[in-house]
């Protein structure tokens, strides 16, 4: 599969840009506040904080997997490992390009249509946001503050199941699978969509439906404990629902942002509602930025662990992409 041209200079954009977000909260904080957080932050739990994530990622596998085996793709357990983590080295590429190689290496490498391949893909980011925002619903009857400037982000969010009950209708699947369709790098592809709408129906329905959200939700709960371990390091203990709600609402915040992995909107909502319960605005920003090092960064080193270890998946694609053009 062929990136577009611009992807490259894209993701080193996005990559200057987190450094200038970082160095533009170490600058709101200050440096010799945000130094003397990290200097103090116990190096044994940092290894608790780095296992919490690599379970989340373990479980978002396991579903990965439910879903490949419920839409009759068989791949060898090494195979979808690679592919699959793989991938996580994009996931700061704009619009999430990765996601989309995801599903191409799928047709290419095994056949896999993207009639099958895409609608994975989607149910996997459908149910990680719904399991983040039910976190957030849940986390609300253990918030002390005021929800003064989230209102807006919680509705927005509260609207994806009614969304959901929608897309059980044909003409609304047929519709957004156009959409994603359409996108650059499928636009030359031929994709059936009414088979596509009917494989993410089946991926949606109750029954695994329910089985997938509960997957999703404890995977995402490990994050949240991520937040509250890092909290109680700082010496600032919050409750776990606290924790939950602040971390869950912030990957809302940064979802709806549209920017490669909530970049900004994700750390600035942690560190405003952590402020909110009187926390230090030092150890604010300490606490999301060792969060989102263990659970956006961490992210990037494993995908580039096993793009290298599998570069050959990606290699044999590419040569039958060639060909076939």
């Amino acid at each position: 599969m062929r990136f577009p041209k611009s992807l490259t200079f894209r993701t080193f954009a996005v990559i200057a840009l987190s450094a200038v977000i970082y160095a533009s909260v170490a600058l709101f904080v200050g440096w010799d506040g945000l130094q003397r957080e990290f200097s103090q932050f116990p190096r044994h739990q940092l290894l608790p904080l780095a296992l919490l994530s690599l379970f989340n990622y373990a479980l978002r596998f396991w579903r990965w997997e439910i879903f490949l085996r419920s839409q009759s793709v068989r791949l060898s357990f090494r195979e979808s490992l690679g592919l699959y983590f793989s991938t996580y080295v994009m996931v700061i590429t704009p619009g999430k390009v990765g996601e989309i190689f995801k599903a191409s290496i799928l047709r290419e490498r095994h056949g896999v249509s993207l009639s099958v391949g895409l609608p994975i893909i989607l149910a996997e980011r459908i149910y990680d946001f719904l399991a983040v925002l039910a976190l957030a619903v849940a986390g609300t009857f253990f918030w002390p503050g005021s929800f003064a400037g989230l209102t807006t982000g919680l509705a927005a969010a509260a609207g994806i199941p009614v969304a959901l009950i929608l897309f059980q209708a044909q003409p609304v699947r047929t519709f957004l699978m156009r959409k994603l369709a359409a996108s650059p790098m499928l636009s030359r592809r031929n994709i059936a969509i009414d088979d596509a709408s009917e494989s993410l129906s089946s991926l949606l329905s109750v029954r695994l439906g329910s089985f997938s959200l509960v997957i999703s939700m404890v995977a995402w709960l490990a994050e949240c404990a991520g937040l509250w371990l890092v909290c109680r390091s700082l010496e600032f203990p919050i409750p776990m629902g606290q924790a939950a709600f602040v971390y869950a609402a912030g990957t809302i915040v940064g979802s709806l942002s549209f920017l490669p992995g909530g970049l900004g909107g994700t750390e600035a909502t942690i560190i405003w509602l952590l402020e909110s319960l009187n926390m230090a605005r030092a150890t604010a920003a300490t606490s999301a930025l060792l969060v989102r090092l263990f659970t956006l960064w961490l992210a990037v080193v494993v995908g580039l662990g096993f793009f290298v270890a599998f570069r050959h998946i990606f290699k044999s694609s590419a040569a039958k992409e060639t060909r076939s053009d």
